[in-house]
């Protein structure tokens, strides 16, 4: 009969335990972000305040299918400084001092015959004009056994939105978003579900 009550016991204390984290989102920090889409606001190269800047739209579709490690953020560096970190399904908006600049995808993938971790980059060069706005859309890239890259490709305005269809906004792109902000981005097929 003892023991029966100290598995009653325990099984109210685990409950009580659990529900203190039902009402509040687990937050695991890193650096000075959570686990989603976050730019860095004290980045050199991102403008504050006036209209003296180009509008940068970071976009990162979803896949077709899990790609394991490869499915986790993206950090995305401007200049060998990292400017943002972007997650799978979502895009940002940037303000950008205007200029000629290089921006680097690092990534995590499993590559070779003994399946291992490994950190890849790619770097493009672009120009941002004042006054202009931009859309990069970071797209994978299968290396096959030597892993899957990103590389960051600009894309015109109907491409972007057609992308956006059914991506979250995050920072600054939930004020000005490329889709329509009355529909629902994750459900786009609710009535056939």
């Amino acid at each position: 009969m003892k023991a029966g009550k100290g598995v009653a016991g325990l099984l109210l204390v685990a409950a009580f335990s659990l529900m203190g984290c039902a009402g509040s989102p687990i937050q695991l920090s890193f650096g000075n972000s959570t686990m989603g889409t976050y730019v860095e606001a004290d980045h050199s190269l991102v403008q504050k305040g006036s209209g003296n800047y180009a509008a940068v739209y970071f976009l990162r579709p979803q896949t077709e299918r899990y790609m394991g490690a490869t499915d986790n953020r993206l950090t995305i560096d401007v200049d060998k400084e990292q400017l943002l970190k972007l997650v799978k399904s979502e895009y940002t908006l940037v303000h950008l001092k205007p200029g000629e600049m290089n921006v680097t995808i690092k990534s995590l993938t499993i590559a070779g015959p003994f399946r291992e971790f490994k950190k890849m980059k790619r770097t493009k060069r672009f120009e941002f004009e004042r006054g202009e706005t931009y859309y990069i859309s970071v797209e994978p890239v299968d290396g096959e056994f030597r892993g899957t890259y990103f590389l960051p490709h600009l894309v015109d305005l109907a491409a972007a939105k057609e992308k956006s269809r059914f991506m979250r906004a995050r920072g600054l792109a939930k004020k000005v978003p490329l889709h329509s902000p009355d529909s629902d981005p994750l459900l786009p097929f609710w009535p056939f579900i």
